[in-house]
């Protein structure tokens, strides 16, 4: 079954191989984060690129450039404080910033007789390059917080029901209920950023040309594909599990709940006999 999925899989990346592949594109460092009291010379230092950049097409990639920077530290910030850091939300607030400049200046060279359909081509693919970085940082977070869930369930909370320790069990479970809320949390960042990434992205695509714009769909259609496969094999993988230890915990529960009936129904029929003794 998973060779079949890997065929498949492989079968779907195929028609965009190519395109996957180019631009060549190594993430920056992220070097200061929204975090760091001194990040404001991270920025002063990219504004000043900015302010002698006097080409627009040269303007405008730098704002991907600048982009790909915004990617590296949301990846540093999920990575090292979790998904409810302060400085992710203005990371996330100067990516989206990047790419808009990007599609204003290449809407105001069209504006000016220019033709554009070569930059935004170009401004598209080096983006979507770096967006891969960010979709698989999101990937990677929700499968850390998916583990940490899965250990402390199996193994920890189980032994902690196996012992009795009733303290020990409530911390757990809180901190699972905490994990949910992570997973909840990330997935709803990263729709809202997707979505208003795309967005500004799609003020680029609409400026390359007809030929560049129907591969792009045909490119989006197939990595689509392959997510929802992906989407599926972790659930597979993951929840599947989640519920066969769910049944096995109520399981658990029930044969405690017998052995207490019997026990029970032990203690009463002791009682019954020491009267029946007592009685002749």
């Amino acid at each position: 079954m998973k060779n079949t999925k890997f065929v498949l899989i492989s079968l779907l990346f195929a028609p965009f191989l190519a395109l996957a592949q180019s631009p060549q594109v190594v993430l920056p460092s992220a070097g200061l984060t929204p975090e760091s009291p001194f990040y404001f010379l991270d920025r002063l230092g990219e504004n000043l690129r900015q302010f002698f950049t006097f080409n627009p097409e040269a303007k405008a990639k730098l704002q991907i450039e600048f982009a790909g920077e915004r990617i590296a530290e949301i990846k540093v910030i999920v990575e090292e404080k979790g998904i409810d850091a302060k400085g992710l939300a203005i990371a996330q607030a100067l990516l989206q910033s990047n790419v808009a400049y990007a599609a204003d200046i290449v809407n105001e060279e069209k504006v000016s007789g220019k033709d554009v359909s070569a930059l935004a081509k170009t401004l598209n693919d080096e983006f979507d390059a770096r967006d891969k970085f960010l979709e698989q940082t999101f990937k990677d977070a929700k499968m850390q917080l998916k583990a940490e869930r899965k250990e402390i369930k199996t193994n920890l909370l189980a032994e902690a029901r196996r012992v009795g320790d009733t303290a020990q069990i409530v911390i757990l479970e809180a901190q699972l209920k905490d994990i949910d809320r992570q997973i909840d949390v990330l997935g709803q960042k990263k729709d809202q950023l997707e979505n208003s990434l795309q967005d500004e992205q799609d003020k680029i695509e609409d400026e390359m040309s007809d030929d560049d714009q129907k591969k792009e769909e045909i490119q989006q259609k197939e990595e689509q594909k392959v997510e929802e496969i992906e989407e599926t094999n972790e659930q597979e993988e993951i929840d599947e599990p989640e519920e066969a230890e769910e049944q096995q915990e109520a399981d658990e529960k029930d044969n405690e709940k017998d052995n207490s009936q019997n026990s029970n129904s032990s203690n009463q029929g002791d009682q019954n006999n020491t009267k029946t003794e007592d009685n002749e």
